[in-house]
């Protein structure tokens, strides 16, 4: 009988010769223990942390190209909860957040939809639910997978022939168990989970479990995975909101801007240490404080079969299925600022302290006050909002796979694989997938905010015409409402067969082909209703037992700096306490309220209710499909000997993209008055379109290991990531109405458009010094082309027919040559020298209007607006560094890896209004996991950090976001009162770091969002 321990003491022994080599391959063939009773050979095995660090250093060392991986440390034991949050200890892998868990990975520079996620070396769909639109995301979200069926992942951070395009960063491969490859066992897990950001002290349930056994002499195999997760959560955040900072180019005019012209409404008065010639500064366009209470249910499970009749042959079957169910209530309190609202040329309604840095700068006011004007007409002053958020979303994953492998001789190998995998996100709630319903108090004076401290902090002049200064149930209105429906639903159709031939002990040949059928769609649906000026009166919501009122700064620990009572007076302030109120109600009964009460006119009811406002739209706004088909073949050839092993491959990959869709169709274009030409739309009209294209991919890996213990490597790939799905759609959107110089705007995406790619080198030298120990350097470069950016095409013509427009027809052309240059005066020639009665009548109200005619006006031009393929190429380098050490048999040991990521692209914080092609999450890392482990305990405490990066270079108007540096310590602690038995207690963010983003400047915060810690505590048995 074999016994499976965890320490040098705990050691099992097992009484066959052949137990030299299993203890040999297990250990490296170094510390191979003997036993001299009969003759018998021990066999070591080690187990928990070190076998995992074991395993996955072996991959490391025998893979071809540069592999990392995380082992399960057991089957059912993965050292992390999340698979994303293991993965950000490999190095060079940095991680997304979301909820405060691991959702989306960056490798060595590249974001998520640069890398390609595998299971079981299988392509996996992604699916995932926008607030502001459809999604036509390709990258698996992480947070979607539980980790406790997991046996390993690995990171291919080069490329290689026989693996599927797509992972232009890395291709990241999620390994589940396998029944007849695996020990027999049972294990059942249970886990409560305290999460400080759910404000309270109560717990959630998590169960998991594992059954794999060998039945028919070995022949039949059965694995059963499944775990149940559920957990309540929430987050705080205080900054500008959605609508940001607006930047400006010192001495700018311009709607939001301070510009010191006299005829402008900052009128040269209150600005502090003021932008200069050659700075770049920005105002913020409102200020919102915002929480989120969220519910979270995960369900996972997997069931693998196996047959294998003889050795020579094996049948795996499997089904893989993932849920993930979260439903969020929101809460905000929100400011907009508009320092442009004032009717008195005599003043300025904006007084700010900048940051006061050298010319040439970024310039921020550090603190910022502006005075809200009566309106005179309404009586009343400036809204102070309060919204209500709900989303609601289903996503799901379902996977079935067939895998045949047969090796008919020693030498030759065969194996077919096939997989129909979807995943799906949906709304959870008939409301949509995310609906908003706001109210206002029209009673604030004067916003007031300061910049200076970790968090930003807002002061209110808020005032009743009673004379008081307090936020009142009876001067709340309803407002403007939201109700939005997002879609995506996306599926992998993968066959593949492979081929592997040893001509002897030192080549080998395989090849392989394959056929990948994408299909996505998604659609989405917008109900809004924009009456943020309020409807009804001040009182309607009164004394009806709708509201309470809540605090605000009781829910942050970020330092903040309090303004003195000069301060406050300087920038006219009166109020002198931070403003700390926030009104809280139920958004459905206010939505019973609006909906019985106020009546858009329409007489279109799109709800239950009656009324059109308050309800998800049935039938979407615009639905987008995607076909791609992918036919690939390849070949590689190894060769390996005592000093050297080689693998020179090639991929040849051919696709095809179709994309149905639906257009609008117009009719011709009508002048309806001087700077008026309208579009009316006549219908839909269904359209295909086509795009296609083709690449041959080598590859070539060297490994040298004629030095003892020390493999040095070089690599050179070639790769490619495809555009998102929302980028290949065919057809385009176009506004409906046209300019008075003869044009129109519209969008349009291109199923033509062809993948990044991406030249890759690696150098690399490893040392294995001991049996789970190393040390190593690398140095990687990618040069990458092909990068998309957004154009503006200008006057594109045949882009829509039958759409003559009469100002760029015979008529207008001769209004020209007579010398008309107005739009008015144009469009009076017109009508005084052609009154045909084709060409000119009445609308409905009774307004004369000029009508486009078919065969003598030409059709609209439009500036079209669409991504392209960039012919500049970009570079992406940088050098990691790696160790790991086991101190003996100590029990202690530890990891540390560092990555420096460079790019010769930076975002140019001082360029205002223009698009900037850059990479985004490039960012340098690095991380320290120090464990003990003996007699039955293990120990884990690690330390992960990124250092600030470029987010998105266009969150909104062409300006950056980016995300400051962040670091977390995290700590795990078990222990086996039995050898069936283990305890175990977890903690993560154990220090509850926030994190920051900013915009041009890291005085320009974006968010702070308040940090949280996590602990779960539970217990596993093994039968």
């Amino acid at each position: 009988m074999k016994k499976t321990l965890n320490t040098k003491q705990s050691l099992g022994f097992k009484k066959k010769v052949i137990a030299t080599a299993v203890a040999s391959v297990l250990l490296g063939g170094n510390h191979m223990a003997q036993a001299q009773t009969e003759g018998a050979v021990e066999e070591v095995v080690v187990t928990g942390i070190r076998a995992s660090l074991q395993r996955s250093m072996d991959l490391k060392r025998e893979s071809k190209g540069v592999v990392d991986a995380i082992s399960a440390e057991d089957i059912g034991k993965f050292p992390d909860n999340n698979l994303a949050e293991s993965l950000q200890r490999i190095t060079g892998v940095s991680i997304d957040r979301q909820n405060g868990e691991g959702s989306k990975v960056t490798v060595r520079g590249l974001g998520p939809d640069f890398n390609l996620v595998t299971l079981n070396g299988r392509q996996m769909p992604g699916a995932a639910i926008e607030n502001e639109g459809a999604s036509g995301t390709r990258s698996f979200d992480f947070g979607n997978l539980a980790s406790e069926g997991v046996s390993a992942v690995e990171v291919y951070k080069t490329s290689r022939a026989d693996v599927s395009p797509g992972g232009m960063g890395a291709t990241i491969n999620i390994v589940t168990p396998k029944p007849l490859k695996s020990s027999a066992k049972a294990s059942v897990a249970l886990k409560e989970v305290l999460d400080e950001s759910s404000g309270n002290d109560s717990t959630t349930p998590e169960v998991s479990g594992i059954y794999i056994g060998q039945f028919a002499d070995d022949k039949i195999g059965v694995a059963l995975t499944g775990s149940y997760q559920k957990r309540n959560g929430g987050s705080a955040s205080a900054g500008v909101g959605g609508q940001r900072w607006h930047s400006f180019q010192s001495g700018a005019d311009g709607w939001g801007s301070l510009s010191d012209n006299p005829a402008n409404f900052n009128r040269g008065g209150n600005l502090v240490n003021p932008p200069q010639a050659g700075d770049v500064y920005s105002t913020p366009r409102s200020f919102q404080y915002n929480f989120t209470e969220f519910k979270r249910e995960r369900t996972n499970a997997q069931l693998t079969l196996q047959y294998s009749p003889v050795e020579e042959f094996t049948a795996t079957l499997d089904y893989t299925y993932a849920e993930n169910e979260t439903n969020s209530l929101g809460r905000d309190v929100g400011a907009w600022m508009d320092p442009s609202k004032s009717t008195d040329t005599s003043i300025s309604n904006v007084t700010a302290v900048f940051s006061n840095l050298p010319n040439g700068s970024v310039e921020t006011p550090l603190l910022y006050s502006e005075r809200h004007f009566f309106d005179t007409t309404l009586r009343r002053h400036t809204d102070l909002g309060f919204s209500t958020n709900v989303n609601s979303r289903v996503l799901t994953n379902d996977s079935v796979g067939l895998n045949l492998d047969w090796n008919p001789r020693e030498d030759l190998k065969f194996s077919f694989d096939f997989h129909d995998s979807v995943a799906k996100g949906a709304p959870g709630s008939s409301l949509g997938s995310e609906n908003s319903l706001s109210v206002a108090a029209h009673t604030r004076a004067r916003s007031t905010v300061d910049f200076r401290g970790e968090m930003p902090i807002l002061y209110l002049d808020v005032v009743d015409f009673a004379g008081g200064s307090a936020v009142r149930e009876q001067d709340l209105r309803v407002t403007g409402s939201v109700y939005r429906t997002s879609l995506m639903e996306h599926g992998i159709k993968q066959a593949q067969f492979e081929g592997e031939w040893k001509l002897n002990e030192e080549i080998t040949f395989t090849g392989g082909l394959a056929r990948v059928e994408g299909d996505y769609y998604s659609e989405f649906s917008n109900n809004e209703q924009g009456t943020w000026g309020g409807l009804g009166v001040a009182g309607d919501l009164a004394n009806k037992n709708l509201f309470t009122k809540g605090t605000i700064l009781d829910r942050f620990s970020g330092d903040y700096t309090l303004l003195t009572a000069q301060e406050l007076q300087n920038l006219g302030a009166t109020t002198r306490t931070p403003f700390n109120d926030i009104m809280l109600y139920d958004p459905e009964r206010i939505r019973a309220y609006a909906a019985k009460n106020y009546d858009d006119g329409k007489g279109n009811a799109l709800c239950a209710d009656g009324s059109t406002w308050y309800c998800a739209q049935n039938n979407p706004d615009g639905k987008n499909r995607v076909l791609e088909d992918s036919d690939s073949f390849y070949l590689t050839a190894n060769y390996t000997n005592d000093y050297v092993s080689a693998n020179l491959g090639v991929r040849y990959e051919s696709t095809e993209v179709t994309s149905p869709t639906t257009s609008p169709v117009f009719g011709p274009a009508v002048w309806g008055s001087n700077n008026e030409i309208d579009m009316p739309q006549l219908g839909f009209r269904d359209t295909v379109a086509k795009g296609e294209y083709d690449y041959t991919l080598p590859s070539l890996d060297v490994a040298f290991t004629g030095i003892e213990d020390v493999i040095l490597r070089a690599s050179y790939g070639e790769s490619i990531s495809r555009p998102s799905w929302l980028d290949l759609r065919g057809g385009a959107s176009f506004s409906g109405r046209l300019r008075p110089d003869g044009g129109g705007t519209g969008s349009r995406d291109r199923p033509d458009l062809k993948p990044t790619e991406s030249e890759n080198i690696d150098v690399s030298a490893e040392w294995y010094y001991d049996d789970t120990s190393y040390a190593s350097i690398g140095y990687f470069t990618k040069d990458v082309s092909g990068f998309l950016a957004s154009s503006t095409v200008p006057k594109v013509s045949g882009l829509l027919e039958n759409t003559p427009n009469p100002d760029t027809g015979p008529r207008a052309d001769a209004a020209r040559a007579a010398g008309n240059t107005t739009p008015g005066a144009i469009r009076d020639y017109i009508l005084a020298n052609f009154p045909d009665p084709e060409t000119a009548y009445r609308d409905s109200n009774n307004n004369i209007v000029i009508v486009g005619i078919p065969g003598q006006d030409r059709d609209a031009l439009f500036d079209i607006t669409q991504k392209s393929n960039t012919d500049k190429t970009f570079t992406v380098d940088g050098v990691e560094f790696a160790v790991q050490h086991y101190f003996g048999e100590s029990g202690f040991g530890f990891q540390a890896n560092y990555t420096l990521v460079d790019s010769d692209t930076e975002y140019n914080n001082l360029l205002i209004g223009e698009p900037q092609r850059v990479f985004t999450g490039v960012s340098d890392t690095a991380n320290l996991v120090g464990f003990y482990e003996n007699d039955g305990l293990q120990v884990r405490l690690a330390y992960n950090w990124r250092d600030s990066f470029l987010a998105t270079e266009n969150v909104v108007n062409n300006n950056p976001l980016y995300v400051e540096d962040y670091s977390q310590i995290d700590v795990s602690i078990s222990y086996d009162l039995t050898d069936n038995f283990t305890v175990f207690a977890e903690g993560l963010n154990v220090t509850s770091e926030s994190r920051r983003l900013y915009m041009r400047s890291k005085d320009q915060i974006f968010n702070y969002q308040e940090g949280y810690a996590r602990y779960n505590v539970g217990a596993r048995y093994t039968f």
